[in-house]
């Protein structure tokens, strides 16, 4: 399966008590379960394409995931590290490379552009 990655904002605040709380909502339960150190991650962003859903969670170390995964569950979906550059985001995973900017999401494999999609938000995948 070809992931997609998508574009996210951090979404983290403190609040005035004794501990700071975070106001971001919860990386869905069965996506933080797919993430390394993803019990209590919070949901950066979601996206979702023609066919795929596209998440992206933060874990509490901080580290950014991408979760990507076909609209209709026919495959498991993959999870990897994401990054934030200074044109948007990105992923790699092996040979592929999935770079976010200006609300697409473009694909490349050893280098070459092999796809882009329009990405739409969503407030979270279901």
């Amino acid at each position: 399966m070809i992931g997609l990655l998508a574009q996210g904002c951090d979404g983290s605040s403190g609040s005035g008590g004794s501990a700071p709380t975070s106001t971001a909502p919860a990386c869905p339960d069965r996506i933080a379960a797919r993430l390394p150190d993803g019990d209590g991650a919070e949901l950066v962003q979601a996206f979702h394409t023609t066919n795929k859903r596209i998440t992206l969670c933060r874990t509490g170390s901080g580290t950014l995931y991408y979760y990507g995964e076909f609209s209709d569950g026919r495959e498991k979906g993959i999870a990897m590290k994401a990054k934030a550059t200074s044109e948007g985001y990105e992923a790699r995973n092996g040979e592929y490379r999935y770079v976010v900017h200006g609300g697409v999401v473009t694909v490349y494999r050893s280098g070459s552009r092999i796809g882009q999609e329009d990405l739409t938000p969503e407030p979270s995948p279901s």
